[in-house]
């Protein structure tokens, strides 16, 4: 059986066993706890292991194996912080529900930047080698379309958060960052995947797919996570935390559908 399909499983069991849980409520609070931290340790090394084996199938050093060596140390990072906060949660036994910003937040933020720069050399990369970009009357639409999602992101949750005045500052920037963040994140992703869909070839685009699919994924749990958080309403073993999952996998079946590609193009060879 493929990996791709593999994973595919994996993805589907993961889904199915924390809907079960997280709806049923059928554990104690213990186990939702350790269910909520452990699974996205698990997605993330998924992951992580999936970036890694299509960075090494890249025989040269261009732009494309930096930009997705840049992915892969983004999300060794995530890996760390779900690690971090687990550790936290599970051995030190803090309690995230009163201590806001941790060590996994501020590592989380740091894997942002990687992340970026690796879609914009991506951008980058391909316009100066000449690939056709498409019509720019699409990338016309696409700013208007970013700054209506972020008007619409900073009105109605982020700026109730600003004027909480019983919000720390440090705390307001987190809450902020992680939905502009990924927003910042995802329309570089959309950008490659109309990009390569030029290409003629539906193969070539998929990985980007994935890897844009999920990190609306992650968008989607970081707004939500924003808003119940700052509200108090917020514990691990969340519904939301089954976005982070599904996105984690989502990028790490993009990183095997890159190797896939290259060993068929090596083929074609």
């Amino acid at each position: 059986m493929k990996k791709t399909k593999l994973l595919w499983l994996f993805l589907g069991l993961i889904v199915v066993v924390n809907l079960t849980i997280y709806l049923s409520r059928c554990c104690g609070e213990a186990t939702l706890t350790l269910v909520g931290d452990l699974f996205p340790v698990i997605c993330s090394l998924v992951s992580v292991l999936c970036l890694f084996t299509a960075v090494r199938k890249f025989r040269e050093w261009d732009f494309t194996k930096v930009a997705w060596l840049m992915l892969f140390i983004g999300i060794v990072l995530y890996f760390i912080a779900e690690v971090t906060y687990g550790f936290l949660e599970i051995i030190l036994k803090v309690d995230m529900a009163v201590v806001f910003p941790t060590l996994a937040d501020y590592i989380w933020c740091i894997g942002y930047i990687p992340v970026f720069i690796g879609l914009i050399m991506m951008i980058s990369g391909y316009r100066k080698s000449g690939f056709p970009m498409g019509n720019y009357k699409v990338y016309g639409i696409m700013g208007p379309l970013l700054l209506l999602l972020l008007s619409l992101v900073i009105i109605f949750l982020l700026v109730p958060i600003i004027k909480d005045t019983e919000t720390t500052g440090i705390a307001k920037f987190f809450y902020l960052f992680y939905p502009i963040g990924d927003l910042f994140i995802v329309f570089p992703a959309i950008i490659l995947v109309y990009i390569t869909s030029l290409f003629g070839r539906g193969f070539i685009s998929r990985p980007w797919k994935l890897l844009a699919l999920g990190f609306i994924f992650f968008t989607v749990s970081d707004l939500l996570y924003s808003y119940l958080d700052w509200l108090g309403k917020y514990d691990t073993g969340n519904i939301i935390d089954v976005g982070w999952n599904i996105g984690y996998l989502l990028i790490g079946l993009g990183g095997i559908y890159q190797v896939e590609m290259i060993e068929s193009l090596n083929e074609v060879r």
